[in-house]
């Protein structure tokens, strides 16, 4: 079933310079061809790709995202099927909250039912965060009940309860999320982990300069999310 996806986002004025119209933005590559086309790059969307065996290649425009697998020759700017449509509000005079919205079908495995300023507190690694206020934790075993300590470097720490079939808590209050700060997490009979948070500031537009900042900042689990969630037919 198709439906509707809002993400709320804090949208500055200016706009990234990897955005532009008329490209696409490489999110995610494999195989051989893959140093040719590293994640961030950006394609001309009358570029011809040609592909290798083996090649993966993930593209992304403000339609969402097409995965071109080789070998084979591939036009840039047949990145996004039709039906994976998605409009960009931008913020008129400073900061403003706006909505990007998409129509896709329901995503699959690690990131169903998750968006992508949810940190998966299964897996260490970077976080990117535009309002503190939305940061949300993630859990993908949600059997049973759970609690969850994070604490930071200064040895501040909070516990995060979990009931019964709930994959999805906000950030707790009492410990304030700061930019640069590392949080480890245990509990939940997870492994530890280790979750850094990046400020995003102001936040980019549009899906290709969300994505940029998720690999500029080394955000790949919300880079997962964002792929996952706008994902329209493959080409091969």
């Amino acid at each position: 079933m198709v439906r509707s996806l809002a993400i709320l986002v804090l949208a500055g004025t200016a706009m990234t310079s990897v955005a532009a119209a008329g490209s696409v933005l490489v999110v995610r590559s494999s195989g051989p061809s893959a140093k040719a086309y590293p994640a961030g790059k950006a394609i001309a969307d009358a570029q011809t790709i040609s592909l290798k065996s083996n090649d993966m290649l993930v593209l992304l425009d403000s339609r969402g995202t097409r995965t071109l697998r080789g070998p084979g020759s591939f036009s840039a700017s047949a990145s996004a099927s039709p039906s994976a449509s998605s409009m960009a509000a931008a913020a008129q005079g400073g900061n403003r909250r706006v909505r990007i919205q998409a129509v896709r079908g329901a995503p699959t495995g690690a990131t169903q039912g998750r968006n992508i300023w949810q940190a998966d507190i299964s897996r260490s690694g970077n976080v990117c965060v535009a309002s503190p206020a939305d940061l949300g934790l993630y859990r993908a075993n949600a059997a049973s009940e759970a609690h969850v300590t994070l604490r930071d470097a200064a040895g501040a720490s909070a516990t995060v309860h979990f009931n019964a079939g709930q994959s999805i808590a906000p950030w707790p209050q009492s410990l304030p999320v700061a930019a640069g700060a590392k949080y480890k997490v245990a509990g939940a009979a997870l492994s530890p982990t280790t979750l850094e948070v990046h400020m995003l500031s102001p936040v980019p537009a549009g899906l290709e300069g969300m994505a940029q900042s998720f690999i500029r900042n080394g955000c790949q689990g919300q880079l997962d999310v964002l792929i996952d969630t706008f994902t329209s037919p493959s080409a091969s």
